[in-house]
């Protein structure tokens, strides 16, 4: 059970994401010898067992910066505030010196103000890289400390100790309580994605009610990958903050291109994109590409348009003629909704969760075979498809059915695959978006001719001729006689053996800006 919750406190640049890493076996904290990299709470989850039955919460925090000692960018000290907050809520606190650098003053100040927390504290001394420099831990001393954790969390050095002095102290603890409100959940994944400042940690804010990230008006405040659980109609969500994605020719520092890269990832491991744009800026290339990259991951999505209080001049019509604009510049994205949103007022931001409510419902939908037949039936009805003129034939669709969701894929059955023109695959999108309600998600069609059933059942053939030698009785499992591969009884197609289809037509993307 995962009882308990463990700040990691300290200086700038003392270690605390690599021990973060070290401790929770992962590598969810960026890490970099640049200071003041970490901004962000960040939660994961320390096992004291091999069997992961028992274990902590672990939280690692921006450090403690001063008067004279500042490395970020803002006019408040408003990542001091975000780990005092850790600190608030842990039972214990690790305090991590730099073993490196030695003691400094500021070392001093932190464990005066750690003092006036009441909270218990494990004094870690980092970066004590080989065992010759353990006496390097003499000079804490002065703090008048009467214990040291020597640790080297880049080489895994003194961490099981660590973890197993963490576990003694929360044991001691009386009333220890389970953090279920960051506890890690399975669910779908919501990633926040869009050009720096574009208002995705105010929306994240609002949607769980509270200064869960950082939000200023500095564009790239948030650098790592937030995920933040959120129960929502007694459904499980993880919602994951980003980093801002720029194009890359404006990317010239490592810590950005860090953040960028697991922005990327987030979209990737996410079930559903909202692409988050700025009301007051026309829509970019760079907004496009992002859309274009969720959308090749056939993901599902939702534009959500913030800021849309400092529009000036509105009208009934203005978020129709925005949404117009839209359709036009992603012309292959017409189905994505848009919602228009401003987080300062809390203007719909509420409608966010029923949207995705909506979106994933049909992500994940399933329909009947009759179902997928009746609306080929009605489609190819209503509009024949052309003669093709280098075989005198015309298309026939024998049937078709559903071979799996997230994203939905429909499998067609016709008598040529690879001579359907393009204009009318995307009537098929279209109509079957339409009739066998996928009209907010991406839908995949996958045709499938004779001809490729004929190679499908030939390639079956050969590779059961290589496995088995029907000559010889030593290549044939035990208990069977040797038959003509004539009579071999050959597996059928099944409804969800949709991986091996050669002809695929997807609702992807060819952005025209």
């Amino acid at each position: 059970m995962i009882k308990g919750t463990v700040a990691i406190v300290g200086r700038p640049n003392v270690g605390k994401s690599t021990l973060f890493n070290a401790l929770t076996r992962t590598r969810n904290a960026l890490v970099d010898d640049c200071p003041g990299l970490t901004r962000d709470r960040l939660y994961g989850v320390v096992y004291f067992d091999d069997m992961e039955e028992r274990g902590c919460m672990v939280v690692d925090t921006g450090g403690f910066e001063t008067e004279g000692v500042y490395y970020q960018p803002f006019s408040e000290n408003i990542v001091w505030q975000q780990t005092e907050t850790a600190i608030d809520e842990a039972d214990i606190v690790v305090l991590v010196f730099d073993g490196k650098s030695g003691l400094h003053p500021h070392d001093e100040q932190l464990l005066r103000h750690m003092a006036k927390k009441n909270k218990p504290v494990i004094y870690v001394v980092n970066k004590v890289d080989v065992k010759e420099h353990e006496d390097r831990v003499f000079d804490f001393y002065q703090l008048g400390v009467d214990q040291f954790v020597v640790t080297s969390a880049a080489h895994m050095r003194g961490v099981d100790e660590l973890l197993e002095l963490i576990e003694t102290k929360l044991t001691s603890i009386e009333e220890l309580r389970a953090d279920k409100k960051n506890l890690p959940v399975s669910g779908t994944r919501i990633a926040l994605v869009g050009r720096p400042n574009a208002g995705k940690s105010s929306i994240l804010n609002r949607l769980i009610g509270e200064e869960r990230s950082l939000v200023s008006e500095v564009a790239g405040t948030t650098r790592d990958s937030i995920d933040t659980p959120l129960a929502y109609n007694g459904k499980n969500y993880v919602l994951v903050d980003t980093a801002g994605i720029r194009r890359r020719s404006r990317i010239h520092d490592k810590v950005e291109s860090l953040s960028v890269m697991r922005s990327m990832q987030a979209i990737e491991r996410s079930d559903v994109v909202l692409l988050v744009l700025d009301a007051t800026q026309m829509l970019t290339d760079q907004d496009a590409r992002i859309a274009a990259m969720a959308a090749e991951q056939h993901k599902a999505m939702a534009i959500i348009v913030n800021k849309w209080d400092l529009v000036e001049d509105k009208n009934s019509n203005t978020a129709k003629e925005y949404t117009e604009f839209l359709r036009y510049k992603l012309k292959l994205l017409s189905w994505v909704p848009v919602l228009y949103v401003s987080c300062l007022e809390n203007q719909r931001v509420h409608n966010i969760m029923q949207l995705v409510e909506t979106v994933v419902s049909q992500f994940e939908r399933r329909v009947e075979t009759r179902a997928v037949n009746a609306a080929l039936h009605k489609m190819a009805h209503d509009h024949t498809p052309a003669l093709i003129k280098r075989t005198s034939k015309r298309v026939k669709f024998y049937y078709g059915t559903q071979v799996r969701s997230s994203p939905p894929t429909i499998l067609v059955f016709c008598n040529v695959a690879r001579e359907i023109q393009e204009g009318y695959k995307r009537y098929m999108i279209n109509r079957f978006r339409e009739d066998l309600g996928f009209v907010d998600v991406p839908l995949r069609i996958i045709f499938r001719s004779k001809e490729d059933q004929r190679k499908r059942k030939q390639e079956e053939i050969a590779r059961l001729s290589r496995q088995y030698d029907p000559g010889s009785r030593k290549s044939q499992p035990v208990g069977l006689k040797p038959m003509a591969w004539d009579q071999a009884d050959l597996p059928e197609f099944s409804e969800m053996d949709a991986g091996a289809f050669e002809f695929e037509v997807d609702a992807s993307l060819d952005i025209e800006t």
